[in-house]
């Protein structure tokens, strides 16, 4: 879902501290509010970036509050901030209050609330009445046509968030539970997926769906060397988890293979967890041009389904395709034709639910993305240790030898909507 937020400076009368000031009026600024297809569930989120809300630029992180305006007084939500450097990358190091007493507001940081959290506008305040500067922001769901406003404020010490929000993590098995879905990551690679469950009821759990999460790369080495690499060829470790009120955002470290002992440099995966999607984002960070070594560059970034007699029908669609695709474990000729596909989105549903991805490739990175279907039962796909492929899709991505040495952040979004209750049983 995407919307719209307006922000001026508005004066409003806060019983928590928040700090005085004269009221600025300022210009209405629309900007982009990313969330999933799901505005109508209870946690679904809005991201926005805050170089959109200048007016908070500069103020201590830890101190500042979003509110609403509920039986007449503005009352604190719930809200997430994720600080982020210049190039996008999230800042989750541990920084001590020594060495960072107070952090800033910067612009590329996120400022996370619930849709569900937007009330009606305050009403202005009669003409001399005690004032505290605020920013008002009108948040528009583009899909329904909905507005509501919410409210930003500093206050003179650090804001409390609740202890437990809609995204769990667990540490011990490396997993996160939601109330829409539970996903567990490899031990071994943990920059890939293990397992995926639907909750289909309070403390009831589909069984798992997912055979493996696949990455495969496939080029030449010197120009006339082929290579071909797998998650086998991955050394990948866990190096980083912030849990908030509102998601949770995951990293990995992970090093390819090239060639005896030899290794990429560093790529990280940040896995951003929210209620109804997740995003994983592959940062390219390599100080060399691949294209002084490398050649014809392909890379599968895939999801083999499991089959089970006691699972229901698997389906596959795109918006570039007529038709849905039943996944059966055979090639058809439009299964074939989805493989010429130049594309970014597909969908695979089922009785438990549909899941939405989409490939975001910044604007003038040249790879190149294809969709990508491998339904045969019959045909095994080395390293993976399961006979044949059962809907194996996901996106062929050429190009890689182009991209420069510029930092870089090829993004997987990932959106659920649940069946409705009672299916999927």
């Amino acid at each position: 879902m995407h919307g719209s937020i307006r922000w001026s400076l508005t004066g409003g009368l806060l019983c928590i501290g928040l700090g005085m000031g004269a009221v600025v009026l300022a210009q209405p600024v629309a900007v982009s509010v990313s969330s999933c297809n799901s505005p109508d569930l209870p946690d679904a989120l809005a991201v926005v970036e805050a170089g959109n809300v200048p007016e908070l630029l500069g103020k201590p992180v830890r101190q500042i509050t979003l509110l609403h305006y509920r039986g007449r007084q503005l009352l604190p939500i719930t809200s997430q901030i994720d600080q982020r450097d210049s190039e996008g990358r999230y800042l989750l190091d541990d920084r001590s209050e020594v060495d960072d007493p107070a952090p800033e507001l910067g612009p590329d940081d996120e400022i996370v609330f619930r849709l569900g959290d937007r009330g009606p506008r305050r009403p202005s305040l009669p003409a001399g009445a005690e004032q505290a500067a605020l920013v008002e922001i009108e948040v528009t769901d583009s899909q329904t046509g909905k507005t509501g406003w919410i409210y930003a404020g500093w206050s003179g010490q650090p804001v409390n968030t609740p202890a437990r929000g809609p995204v769990r993590y667990s540490a011990a098995t490396d997993s996160v539970e939601t109330g829409m879905y539970k996903i567990g990551f490899s031990r071994r690679h943990p920059f890939l997926i293990d397992d995926f469950h639907w909750q289909l009821a309070a403390g009831d759990w589909s069984p798992d769906l997912l055979d493996v999460m696949k990455i495969r790369h496939q080029g030449k080495m010197f120009g006339f060397i082929p290579f071909r690499r797998t998650e086998d060829d991955y050394s990948s470790r866990l190096t980083r988890v912030k849990t908030g009120p509102l998601r949770v955002i995951r990293r990995t470290e992970n090093h390819v293979r090239i060639l005896w002992a030899l290794k990429t440099p560093a790529v990280y995966i940040d896995y951003v967890m929210m209620p109804d999607s997740f995003v994983m984002d592959t940062i390219i960070d390599i100080p060399f041009n691949l294209g002084l070594f490398f050649s014809d560059i392909e890379t599968l970034t895939t999801v083999d389904w499991r089959k089970a007699p006691a699972l229901p029908e698997l389906t596959i669609r795109s918006p570039d395709t007529a038709d849905s695709l039943v996944v059966n474990g055979q090639m058809s000729g439009p299964k074939h034709h989805f493989n010429t596909i130049s594309g970014t989105r597909l969908s695979v549903h089922s009785a438990y639910g549909s899941v939405y991805i989409k490939l975001d490739i910044p604007d003038g990175v040249p790879i190149q993305p294809w969709l990508y279907l491998d339904d045969r039962f019959d045909v095994a796909d080395p390293p993976e240790k399961q006979p044949g492929q059962f809907g194996n899709v996901g996106y062929r991505t050429t190009g890689w030898e182009n991209i420069d040495t510029d930092v870089q952040h090829v993004k997987f979004t990932t959106c659920m909507t649940a069946a409705e209750p009672g299916h999927g049983r």
